[in-house]
C-alpha cells in the first residue's frame, strides 16, 4: 500500500516570496459591473411584473361601475368599515328580499358585491380583477345575485337567472315546498 504526504500540498506559498501580488483590478471591476448588471436586471423586472399586474387590473371593466354617482349608490360608514370597500366606487345594484345590493370595488381593485339587509349586518363576497371575474352572493331563502364584469359570461337564463341591469343577475329564491 503507498501512501503520499500531504504536509504542505495545501499551503499557500507563492513560488517567488520576494515580489508581490500582481494588482487584481480587473477581477474587482469584473466583480461590480456584473453585482451592478444584477441590479438593474432585478429592477427592470420587478417594475415590468408591477407594470403587468396593474395592466390586468386596468383590463377589467364593469359598466355599472363607469357610471356617475347618484345618491342611491351611497353607503354607510359601518358598511365600508365591515366590508373594506372604497365607497366612491360603491354604486347599487339590485333590491331584493335579502336587501339592497351594491358593487364596489376594494382599495386593492378587488370586485366586491355588497349585500346590506334591513337591520343586519352587511355581507361582501370580493374576487381579483380579471376581465371575466364574477362574484355572487346568496340569501338566506337560497336567492343569489351575482356580479360580473363586462366580459363575464352571462347566467344561463334556462337556470331561471334574470338580468337585473348592467352586470347584474339574479336568481330568485326556489319555491318553497
Amino acid at each position: 500500500m503507498t501512501t503520499f504526504d500531504d504536509t504542505g500540498m495545501f499551503d499557500l506559498d507563492e513560488e517567488f516570496p520576494g515580489e508581490p501580488a500582481p494588482p487584481r483590478r480587473g477581477q474587482g471591476a469584473a466583480v461590480l459591473v456584473v453585482a451592478a448588471a444584477l441590479v438593474v436586471a432585478g429592477v427592470v423586472w420587478l417594475l415590468a411584473v408591477r407594470d403587468s399586474e396593474g395592466a390586468a387590473a386596468d383590463q377589467m371593466t364593469v359598466e355599472l361601475l363607469t357610471r356617475q354617482g347618484e345618491p342611491t349608490d351611497e353607503v354607510a360608514e359601518s358598511v365600508v368599515d365591515e366590508t373594506g370597500i372604497d365607497p366612491t366606487s360603491a354604486r347599487f345594484a339590485v333590491r331584493t328580499e335579502a336587501g339592497q345590493h351594491f358593487a364596489a370595488l376594494r382599495w386593492d381593485g378587488d370586485l366586491c358585491l355588497v349585500a346590506v339587509p334591513d337591520g343586519d349586518v352587511p355581507r361582501v363576497a370580493c374576487v381579483a380583477p380579471s376581465t371575466k371575474a364574477v362574484v355572487t352572493l346568496s340569501g338566506a331563502d337560497g336567492a343569489r345575485v351575482r356580479l360580473g364584469a363586462d366580459e363575464a359570461p352571462a347566467p344561463d337564463t334556462d337556470d331561471g337567472w334574470r338580468a337585473a341591469g348592467s352586470n347584474v343577475w339574479v336568481l330568485d329564491a326556489p319555491a318553497a315546498g
